[in-house]
């Protein structure tokens, strides 16, 4: 009898050790059949980027800056220069400092010409105590630049407050540059 106990506890035991060991699985969703659709190609129709216009490239070389809504002409006090790259970078020399930025070409016509948006504009980090205050004027408002138009060999940037940049190519021009005495 003590045996039949042993074995029955065992057993008892057994089946415990054996339900604990077992995970229980949840039961499979069930699912309805989702009727396939074929896919359908849908091709975006890119935006077509103007070609860079040859009249933009070269050296251009500002002549006047209109400030106050284009009311206050202002002739630079040193040579202020722009490259417009046809990779979309624009370069130059703002009267101290060399600046880089990008640009973009929309191909859409404006009331001031043709569109035209300058990235964030950096410079190098020189401080020109006479020309620091005009260089500042010049990068502002070639930063805000949105129009461009050009005539012959005189290109205009203007900008929304009709502040403009007029430049020369410079093939047709004799500048000085200046720079700043050795301290």
């Amino acid at each position: 009898m003590k045996c039949m106990h042993l074995c029955v506890l065992l057993i008892l035991v057994l089946g415990i050790i054996a339900c604990g060991c077992t995970s229980s699985q949840p039961p499979a969703p069930v699912t309805t059949p989702v009727p396939t659709i074929p896919p359908t190609t849908v091709q975006a129709t890119p935006t077509p980027t103007p070609a860079y216009p040859q009249q933009l490239a070269g050296k251009w070389v500002l002549q006047t800056m209109a400030i106050q809504d284009g009311s206050v002409p202002l002739t630079p006090t040193t040579e202020i220069s722009l490259y417009l790259n046809a990779d979309g970078s624009a370069t130059g020399w703002g009267g101290c400092n060399n600046y880089f930025a990008s640009y973009n070409l929309t191909g859409i016509l404006t009331p001031k010409g043709n569109s035209i948006a300058f990235g964030p504009i950096s410079t190098s980090k020189m401080y020109c105590q006479a020309t620091s205050r005009q260089e500042t004027t010049y990068l502002q408002i070639l930063q805000n630049s949105g129009a461009y138009v050009v005539n012959g060999n005189l290109m205009t940037l203007t900008d929304k407050s009709q502040n403009a940049l007029v430049y020369k190519l410079a093939t047709s021009i004799t500048t000085t540059r200046y720079y700043p005495e050795p301290a």
